[in-house]
């Protein structure tokens, strides 16, 4: 009777519509073609069906589904046909559990949810089994905030298989650090263990540098790892060595090393190839001597990151290589003709300098250089090194003559193994801006208004001349500045805070005009690490990045005391306008716009505004200022400004001090600023800033 019951529901199952679509995440189903390397693992994990006929066919049906390059629901259809053909098809939960997972391979999260509802009501499944499957199916769908409360709702009762799971979602992303952490995580005894703060430190550290929200860097991920599944699947069998194992490179990635960058990294900025230069005789090379390969570059602020991939025979998976020569797969072509060459393939770095490798090889390489020249100016020069006359003749030479072209290749590998180690043993994610805008930016502290907290800001400006403005009806022109702040604490625990801000100017912004943003959090004292993001919000690029820009940074945040005097920041403007609150709604409102340039006005006058704590009611004091000149060879000098604190009680004593300088000589001034209590004789620390006097001659 359960057999009918089984096959009432699956047929409901089978006549929903099919949608073909793009492979799902190999952690997903973590099937891959039997006898690979590394990949035993997550089949045992994902079909413990408890029934050894069923697992063996779940098993099989999987491996033909993982080896098609874009499998459809037909094909799942298909398979699951053939199931029934064979053992009766699907019975247990587990069995279903196991439908399901072909469905989100299939790209079906509706047919894939349908089998989810089915296992769940066989009650043979733990919930915290289902529940991961359930938040990849809404990954899949699009929903990022319903997959990550089950995601997040899972890790809390997971056991050890549905851990293991959890991992193999990830293990793509996972640094050496990290995969190790993982292994002392599993060796706790199992009450020590917090398997969803282990996921939250790791999911922070990714929305982090990325500057994404928790649940969308999470959905980016699975979106990824279903391009990679599709475009980089590992279509052979025994992977070939690759550097980057010594590197740390996760051991269970059921995609090439494309693949692995791809997850990693996302789409690189610019992609080439090389198939052979027609005009080098065909007699001494030929197009067939090139193994299939490509290169890809992904821009960094002062440096960019090269990946050189290869395809060894003839088989579709890539994997990095450490030189450009081994992409040429026929050693030394010159060697026949003058019979006393010694035939060699172009090791890594060319290591054993008697072996003579021709003017041919260095042509060779010399034109796979040129071919890298568009990704990085490294390679541009490198073949103009290479196709020097001089190279040329000391391939041709032994001995111990300094080998140019030795140098060259030596230097490449230099290039290439660091950038690997930055693919393997960091998170290279970045945020998705162009980085062609100009930012400055400054962290400033000040007590909150509820006198446990600090409130931070980060004050900014972005550049406009870059920005994209929308024309006024009336005239003129209106930008618009979207901006983010993601921080992450030493506990990984993540806060994020954004807002949008806009300028209107009657001419478009130029070089030095820029918009002002600012954006502020709360937080208990302690060390933390933050990306800030800004994008331009009228960039209508339908492809690429938007315009903007980011910095990374870190902030110690302090506890002020209450006690004794003590101080906050030091924001500097140029003039007296706005409404700011430093502390918060609900604290004093401060008319100033700081701004992150210290720049006095064009009188050169600069406002100051400080905080002072732990000062009595009434309490008579000094504030202190030292201006010393960090241009020219001007003296120091010392300003002091008499202050008396109101009679009502409270935690601060805000002030707004007004520095003329315009008598001083154009430059960068250190300012030191303290607060003196005149009547107990106590002083805080000094906070040191910098103001920029304006030239008042220009």
């Amino acid at each position: 009777m359960r057999r009918s019951r089984q096959r009432i529901r699956r047929n409901r199952f089978l006549e929903l519509p099919l949608r073909a679509g793009l492979i799902a995440a190999a952690a997903i189903l973590g099937l891959g073609p039997t006898g690979v390397e590394g990949q035993t693992m997550p089949t045992q994990v994902y079909f413990d069906l408890g029934n050894a006929g069923h697992e063996k066919l779940a098993k099989r049906i999987s491996k033909k589904l993982e080896l098609r390059a874009d499998p459809d629901g037909d094909d799942v259809v298909g398979l699951l046909k053939r199931w029934e053909e064979e053992t009766g098809g699907p019975v247990t939960g587990w069995d279903q559990v196991a439908v399901a997972r072909l469905w989100i391979r299939a790209d079906n999260p509706d047919s894939a949810q349908v089998a989810l509802d089915l296992a769940r009501n066989s009650g043979d499944v733990p919930e915290a089994a289902l529940l991961l499957d359930e938040a990849r199916i809404e990954f899949l769908r699009g929903n990022p905030d319903l997959a990550a409360a089950a995601y997040w709702k899972g890790c809390r009762s997971a056991d050890e298989a549905a851990s293991l799971e959890y991992w193999l979602d990830i293990e793509s992303l996972a640094t050496p650090a990290e995969m190790e952490e993982w292994d002392r995580f599993r060796r706790l005894p199992v009450p020590q263990r917090d398997l969803c703060a282990q996921l939250r430190r790791f999911w922070a550290e990714r929305s982090l540098a990325s500057g994404l929200p928790l649940d969308a860097r999470m959905s980016l991920h699975y979106e990824r790892v279903r391009r990679a599944m599709d475009v980089y699947r590992r279509r052979g069998g025994k992977k070939s060595p690759t550097f980057t194992n010594d590197l740390g490179r996760p051991r269970n990635a059921m995609f090439d090393d494309r693949g692995l960058i791809f997850v990693r990294f996302g789409e690189p900025d610019r992609v080439t190839s090389f198939a052979g230069n027609p005009s080098l005789p065909s007699d001494i090379v030929s197009a067939e001597c090139y193994q299939p390969n490509e290169s890809w570059a992904y821009d960094y602020p002062g440096a960019t990151r090269v990946y050189h991939f290869s395809a060894s025979g003839g088989i579709d998976d890539y994997w990095l290589i450490e030189n450009l020569g081994l992409v040429y797969r026929c050693g030394n072509p010159t060697a026949g003709a003058s019979g006393t060459g010694v035939r060699a393939r172009l090791t890594p770095v060319n290591e054993n300098r008697f072996v003579p490798m021709g003017t041919a090889a260095a042509l060779v390489l010399t034109d796979l250089y040129m071919s890298r020249q568009g990704l990085d100016t490294r390679y541009a020069q490198a073949a103009s090194r290479m196709s020097d006359r001089s190279a040329q003749v000391t391939l041709n030479s032994s001995g111990g003559k300094a080998l140019e072209a030795t140098k060259v290749l030596q230097e490449e590998r230099i290039w290439t193994r660091e950038d690997g180690e930055f693919a393997i043993s960091t998170i290279p994610e970045r945020p998705e801006v162009k980085e062609d805008v100009r930012i400055l930016i400054e962290e400033l502290q000040y007590l909150a208004v509820d006198g446990d907290s600090s409130r931070v800001w980060l004050n900014g400006v972005v550049e406009g001349q870059n920005l994209t403005p929308a024309a006024e009806p009336g005239g003129g022109y209106r930008y618009h500045v979207d901006a983010r702040w993601v921080l992450v604490d030493e506990f990984g625990e993540l806060r994020r805070v954004q807002s949008s801000f806009e300028a209107v100017s009657r001419q478009r912004l130029g070089r030095d005009q820029s918009i002002p943003v600012r954006l502020a959090v709360e937080l208990p004292a302690g060390e933390y690490r933050y990306t800030f993001i800004a994008r331009d919000g009228f960039d209508g690029s339908v492809q690429g990045k938007p315009s903007g820009n980011f910095h990374r940074g870190q902030v110690l945040v302090r506890s002020f005391a209450v006690a004794i005097p003590d101080l906050s920041d030091v924001a500097v403007a140029s003039d007296s306008g706005g409404s700011w609150q430093p502390a918060g709604p609900g604290g004093t409102v401060v008319g100033i716009r700081p701004s992150p340039a210290h720049l006095t006005g064009p009188d050169g006058v600069a406002f100051v505004y400080f905080e002072t704590y732990g000062l009595g009611p009434g309490a008579r004091y000094t504030t202190h200022v030292r201006l010393e000149p960090l241009d020219g060879d001007g003296d120091p000098f010392d300003l002091s400004f008499p202050g008396e604190a109101p009679l009502e009680p409270g935690p601060r004593v805000g002030r707004v001090l007004r520095l003329d300088l315009s008598d001083s000589e154009p430059g960068t001034y250190r300012m030191s600023l303290s607060v003196e209590d005149d009547s107990r004789g106590e002083r805080t620390l000094p906070f040191d800033t910098e103001i920029v006097v304006r030239n008042q001659r220009n």
